[in-house]
């Protein structure tokens, strides 16, 4: 019997033993998490000039895919981008799939209930881009009444013409812009950091972006998502600001035609 009994106690010390060590596991911070696994998933969409495909088709390259390389080397580990449904981005988060939101998203109040905010590192607008030729028609926002209007789910363009139309939502930016130059959207509101990096460009040659003192909508600020109460946007805070004091933030942010948002770091 005191076999027994001493069989017993020592499996119920194993698998308290084992049950503590769950429990570290379990209790790492997101900061911990990414540093063990040598790996912070990055959540993105194709976004010209932010996250985008190099030439050779693979490689991600862009004003925030090289902030993120840069930011993860910095911890001693590397960067792997995830492409992400720009509608499910906090579902993505909230799952664990990706550690952070890199993708010119925009810092919206509604949108900081559900995840924590970098630095608004910075600064943007929705515009309306329509067909060359028919830039005649689009005075006022009141001239995108009754048409066809087309955005990305769930994006900032989505949240301002709502208001004004029930807009055609598609899954990306770039196809709101492929609706127009396929005549199925009369017009496409999209962020002008990327309306700029394309449209007039390449396969985008027939689509122009009609004038901010035509139609125009308030300014934004872009900052990088993570999970609330992610410890990795501290880290992420030191080393934005850290790049803008030594003056590389702005270096890259003129190679890609991306504007600052300096009162953040004032």
């Amino acid at each position: 019997m005191k076999k027994i009994k001493f069989v017993r106690i020592m499996l119920v010390a194993v698998l308290a033993f084992v049950f503590a060590l769950v429990g570290c596991k379990g209790n790492k911070t997101d900061l911990e998490k990414v540093k063990d696994a040598g790996v912070i998933n990055v959540g993105i969409t194709i976004y010209d000039p932010m996250d985008y495909f190099a030439e050779d088709g693979e490689t991600i390259i862009g004003f925030d895919a090289d902030l993120a390389n840069e930011f993860a080397e910095e911890l001693g580990i590397r960067a792997r981008f995830t492409l992400i449904s720009w509608d499910e981005k906090v579902m993505e988060l909230d799952g664990g799939y990706i550690d952070l939101i890199w993708n010119g998203m925009t810092a919206s109040e509604e949108l900081g209930k559900k995840i924590d905010f970098s630095t608004a590192y910075a600064t943007n607008y929705q515009c309306v881009v329509v067909k060359k030729g028919n830039e005649s028609g689009y005075n006022t926002s009141d001239d995108l009444k009754g048409k066809q209007v087309a955005v990305e789910k769930g994006s900032a363009g989505d949240t301002v013409i709502s208001d004004i139309v029930t807009p055609n939502r598609v899954n990306a930016q770039l196809d709101a812009l492929n609706e127009v130059k396929a005549g199925t959207s009369a017009a496409a509101v999209i962020d002008y950091t990327m309306a700029y990096s394309v449209v007039g460009k390449g396969e985008y040659t027939d689509l122009v972006i009609i004038a901010a003192d035509k139609i125009s909508f308030e300014q934004e600020v872009f900052a990088v998502g993570a999970r609330q109460g992610s410890d990795i946007i501290k880290e992420l805070n030191a080393f934005l600001a850290k790049k803008y004091k030594d003056g590389s933030l702005k270096v890259l942010a003129g190679k890609y035609g991306v504007a600052i948002n300096d009162k953040a770091f004032e």
